[in-house]
């Protein structure tokens, strides 16, 4: 049997539909042995980068490893997307083929040290020595991505051993290992019931969820535990819908990113805060501020990955285990205990009803053009599918959404990339999301800065014809960027203004419906005609520069409405 096809029997074992990649000519063995394997589908993109971030989206919905693959003259160009996946836990196989075995040193095209480029960002780069070795490898780095603190894992294909034959006895996998969690662990009980006693005392407690509560697929006893012991739960952007957004205990996104002065201000009134599968980085905690690093607040931790547990706080308990495993022995061990609704809850209410008070002038903001943000966020939100999964790119096209669309629904309803936070993520990311949900419309609202790092994937997402919509925010800038300066310089603008593009004119050569807002009173009808093509469509909204009107980040927003300009954080 060639190298090529055990590879992908083993990749078939374990549950692979679908691999992100680019040809090139050190996987041709590979792909001669594909045109007779009809179980896997091969997705070829446009740039090996969208590789990577295809295969992070796909892993992230469907709660299994995303296999990518690229050429050895591609292998550089997939770091960007393995950082992130590294970054924010997601499980990833990235492929690379390289030039034959020991020609390293003999100045062959392509060739490159691939084992050190990957290294310090997979949990482990495995090179393929012999055929033979590929059912052991795949077993390993599927165990590997999917165990413990979940991450990507690089296989190293070398040309001359792809072209191998060779007698493979050891066709077997490790099913447990095919999705996240692989295998769960649960925290210690000594130490699950000094969280207990933790917990049974706070009078204005909060759970801070992170990407981990999300990957553990813990949003029922993230539920449970919170109404049990009656605490608030706030989200990580990363993290947002781990519980639904209309429960009553929900306080939405906290942090620097999609948070506002309620969300924040329930983390910095709590006295016990319960951090929950999250790094404690600093786009969670506003650069550690919320909560402060020295808050009187009684901190409590529970995190699969040792080297995020205890990072930034002085925890007085530190749970070392898996979220869904843990809550579950933390619900049981706390019996019929139960705190239930009371004043606390009340007060949730209260704060919350006078802060989506405050939002009553943008929510009505329809006369605005270029549009406002926020009414433009309600407007797509009462029209999006009920299915919907929102993919989302760094910037206003992150903020907003993240701030002012609630998930009704619990699970992984919303991907983002704000482990790294780089430009040009969502648009692969939401092919991924497509092929791994392919039941749901997949809203992708992206920038006119992020449009500029992966325009050639609009041609995949036509020959997929993935259910993806595009909402593209275009207010003609790197936009964050521009803000940044302006809040942190007070100057004009450097290196961040774009000419005028004429975005539907492109869509439409792409083959993609294309419309643009060309005033405030449109909006509802455009989403309306957006949502009801069939397949891929487009629409562009104009939106002012971000310094202009600036997003709800704290620290921006005093600034602002000192300079006369609305801000709603």
């Amino acid at each position: 049997m060639k190298c090529g096809r055990i590879l992908l029997e083993m990749l078939k074992k374990y549950d692979v539909e679908y691999v992100f990649g680019l040809p090139g000519e050190t996987t041709l063995h590979w792909y001669d042995e594909w045109k007779k394997f009809p179980d896997i589908e091969h997705v070829m993109v446009r740039d090996e980068r969208n590789a990577a971030f295809m295969a992070d989206g796909y892993a992230k919905v469907s709660g299994k490893p995303g296999v990518c693959e690229g050429p050895s003259v591609g292998a550089p160009h997939m770091l960007p997307g393995i950082v992130e996946s590294f970054s924010s836990c997601v499980p990833v196989i990235a492929i690379t083929s390289d030039i034959p075995l020991n020609g390293e040193k003999h100045n062959i095209l392509t060739g490159a040290d691939q084992t050190s480029m990957f290294k310090p960002f997979v949990k482990e780069s495995l090179t393929v020595y012999k055929a033979t070795d590929i059912p052991f490898i795949v077993r390993r780095a599927f165990r590997l991505a999917t165990s413990g603190r979940p991450g990507p894992v690089h296989i190293r294909l070398p040309q001359d051993v792809l072209g191998e034959d060779a007698e493979a006895a050891d066709l077997f996998a490790q099913p447990e290992f095919a999705h996240i969690p692989g295998k769960r662990c649960a925290a210690a009980a000594d130490d699950v019931k000094r969280a207990i006693e933790a917990l049974k005392g706070a009078e204005r407690g909060v759970m801070i969820c992170g990407q981990g509560a999300l990957s553990s697929q813990a949003w029922d006893e993230v539920r449970a535990t919170a109404e049990k012991f009656e605490l608030a739960v706030l989200t990580t952007i990363n993290a947002k819908g781990v519980i639904a957004e209309t429960h009553p205990l929900s306080g939405g996104v906290c942090g620097a990113r999609g948070a506002n002065s309620f969300s924040n201000g329930l983390v910095l009134d709590a006295d016990v805060v319960f951090f929950v599968g999250s790094s404690t980085d600093s786009a969670g905690t506003w650069g550690w501020k919320v909560p402060a690093k020295d808050t009187k607040a009684q901190i409590v931790e529970l995190n699969v990955g040792e080297g995020d547990l205890g990072n930034n706080y002085d925890a007085k308990v530190l749970m070392l285990g898996d979220v869904k495993e843990t809550l579950a022995k933390l619900l049981e061990y706390s019996g019929n205990y139960k705190k239930g609704a009371g004043a606390y809850t009340a007060s949730i209410a209260a704060k919350r009803a006078a802060y989506e008070e405050s939002l009553a002038e943008g929510l009505k903001d329809s006369a605005a053009f270029p549009c406002d943000p926020l009414y433009v966020m309600d407007q797509i939100a009462a029209a999006m599918p009920e299915d919907s999964i929102l993919v989302v790119d760094p910037g206003i096209s992150a903020v907003y959404p993240a701030g002012f669309i609630k998930m009704k629904k619990a699970g992984r309803r919303f991907v983002c990339n704000f482990a790294q936070g780089s430009l040009g993520y969502a648009t692969a990311a939401a092919i991924g999301a497509a092929k791994a949900s392919p039941g749901s419309t997949i809203v992708h609202i992206t920038g006119d800065g992020s449009f500029g790092f992966c325009a050639g994937e609009y041609e995949t997402l036509v020959r997929t014809g993935a259910d993806v919509k595009v909402i593209l925010a275009n207010n003609r800038s790197f936009g964050w960027i521009r803000v940044s300066n302006s809040m942190a310089f007070n100057n004009e603008p450097f290196a961040t203004q774009f000419a005028e593009l004429d975005y539907v004119t492109l869509m439409k050569g792409f083959g993609i419906p294309a419309a643009r807002v060309d005033g405030p009173l449109r909006v509802a009808d455009a989403l309306k005609g957006l949502f009801a093509a069939k397949g891929p469509a487009f629409l562009e909204i104009p939106f002012e520069p971000e310094d202009k009107c600036v997003p709800p980040v704290p620290g921006w927003a005093e600034k602002a409405r000192k300079a006369g300009g609305k801000n709603f954080y």
